[in-house]
């Protein structure tokens, strides 16, 4: 293959597709236009030529990246569906015949009655779709123990500190998660607000398996969030760095907003496969900082 061919793409994501290809490695098929005529024509500055090493690792993260999260369905549905065209099936698992992208099809699987299902490649291993199996029926079924007590919050006002509530969860292991925190200081209705907050965000860390919950209101599915993202073509925008982490790495916070609404986002995540699932989606959306925004506009 020609070494000094490339192809054009936005910098910022990368979905599986390229805008143009230059197979000089200079000049655009069709068109002639140089990187640079090209950024001016589509008015796009963040537009550049890769290799075809680097597309190869772009296509790989993608395909990855379209492995979604596994999700419960009834078994009703999943009878349904076992009896439809699939191929790969036994007693407790099938992929669907019809590919959702490339090698990627719909799997299906059931364990001790429950029925569950997410895209993965037709071709992975029968060994490594057990232990994802394994790992997640182990997530669905883990009942963490939630605790809380009362800590001292430090004033900013000159009126010492504040009173407020710890919340942490315990894990299989016997380790501490540390959730939220309530103050119950200030007016009635902030106090009311605040335990609605941390109700919200309880019942969002229960839903999910205690695995990461979302600290905002908005769509609470982080898969679901990012397939928001995409769909509407919208910019994440972080001030310097979209994740937090606590000085024990116990979680990662994933925090920011959205650049065409402004409305903030915010999940916290416990789970590292999750984590990394994250990374891989955020390859397909467009990314910014407030400074590069600034700059640009």
């Amino acid at each position: 293959m020609d070494s000094s061919k490339k192809y054009v793409a936005d910098s910022r994501y990368f979905r599986g597709d390229v805008l143009t290809v230059m197979s000089d490695g200079v000049h655009c098929d069709g068109s002639g236009h140089t990187l640079m005529e090209l950024r001016e024509k589509e008015r796009n500055p963040y537009l550049c030529a890769f290799g075809v090493k680097e597309l190869r690792k772009k296509g790989r993260i993608y395909m990855e990246s379209l492995c979604t999260l596994f999700r419960e369905i009834s078994p009703e549905r999943y009878e349904e569906l076992s009896f439809y065209s699939n191929i790969r099936k036994n007693r407790n698992s099938f992929f669907e015949a019809e590919p959702y992208y490339w090698e990627l099809h719909d799997f299906y699987f059931k364990v001790s009655g429950r029925c569950f299902t997410g895209i993965r490649p037709v071709n992975l291993p029968y060994e490594e779709l057990q232990r994802q199996i394994g790992e997640h029926y182990r997530r669905v079924t883990c009942r963490p123990e939630i605790r809380k007590w009362n800590i001292a919050v430090s004033g900013t006002d000159g009126n010492g500190g504040r009173m407020g509530t710890a919340y942490f969860f315990v894990t299989d292991k016997g380790c501490q998660r540390f959730i939220c925190n309530l103050t119950v200081s200030g007016e009635a209705e902030s106090v009311q607000e605040a335990r609605k907050d941390v109700a919200r965000i309880l019942r969002s860390l229960r839903r999910h398996h205690f695995t990461y919950y979302a600290g905002t209101e908005g769509i609470d599915d982080l898969d679901r969030f990012m397939d928001y993202m995409e769909k509407n073509d919208y910019t994440l925008l972080s001030a310097g760095t979209f994740f937090q982490y606590p000085i024990n790495r116990e979680s990662v916070t994933f925090t920011g907003k959205i650049k065409e609404t402004g409305k903030r986002f915010l999940y916290r995540i416990y789970d590292r496969e999750i984590f990394l699932h994250l990374l891989k989606r955020l390859r397909g959306v467009k990314r910014e900082t407030e400074h590069t925004e600034r700059i640009m506009t």
